[in-house]
């Protein structure tokens, strides 16, 4: 069983975002059902579909702040169809849950990451025209990313074709995640609007 990871500042860039109204509901759906680990509501209840184990509170992260779990569970989530399977609730599957959450998740990858904003004369860091990262492996591996309207980060060559008016400029990971929130907060709002308008 593999123990979702548990980001240690929650609103950090790499940690998904989602905007939508609907894809926010089917993820809690997802994340509020399969086994109960515990009893009742709380902190110190889990969820598990049987492969993944999570936290109760990651239904609240993506319902009101758009903080999704991690991809690799994202994934999983999409691949059921939104609907979380519920293995049988016995003593083998509390002590195999509960071993796994004490031993936490896997490691993350060795990495270094670096954020950028594209900006021009008529944007700022807080407010660019695009969100970029540029990964770069232990083995020397290079993937540059854009993130997009679906709040995901998907490869670009926006690193060597910039406009002639257009600046890239190193942001810190805090100043990445705070373009994210914002982002995110934003076209929450309009989905909204939208879904309300006659």
């Amino acid at each position: 069983m593999r123990v979702a990871r548990l980001y240690s500042v929650p609103n950090t860039p790499d940690r998904p975002r989602v905007a939508g109204p609907e894809r926010r509901h089917r993820i809690a759906d997802y994340l509020a059902g399969g086994t109960t680990i515990g009893r009742g509501h709380g902190p110190a209840v889990l969820h598990t579909d049987g492969l993944w184990l999570w936290p109760e509170r990651f239904v609240d992260e993506v319902l009101h702040e758009g903080l999704a779990p991690e991809p690799d569970l994202l994934a999983s989530i999409h691949a059921h169809g939104f609907r979380a399977p519920a293995p049988a609730a016995d003593d083998r599957l509390t002590e195999e849950a509960l071993r796994a959450w004490r031993a936490g998740p896997p490691s993350e990858p060795r990495r270094l990451v670096t954020y950028f904003v594209r900006i021009d004369d008529e944007t700022t860091p807080e407010r660019p025209l695009s969100l970029l990262r540029r990964t770069v492996t232990p083995a020397g591996g290079v993937t540059d990313e854009a993130v997009w309207r679906d709040l995901a980060w998907h490869p670009t060559n926006a690193f060597i074709s910039l406009r002639i008016d257009d600046e890239l400029r190193e942001i810190e990971p805090a100043q990445a995640a705070a373009v994210l929130d914002r982002w995110c907060a934003s076209w929450h709002a309009e989905a909204l609007s939208r879904s309300a308008a006659p």
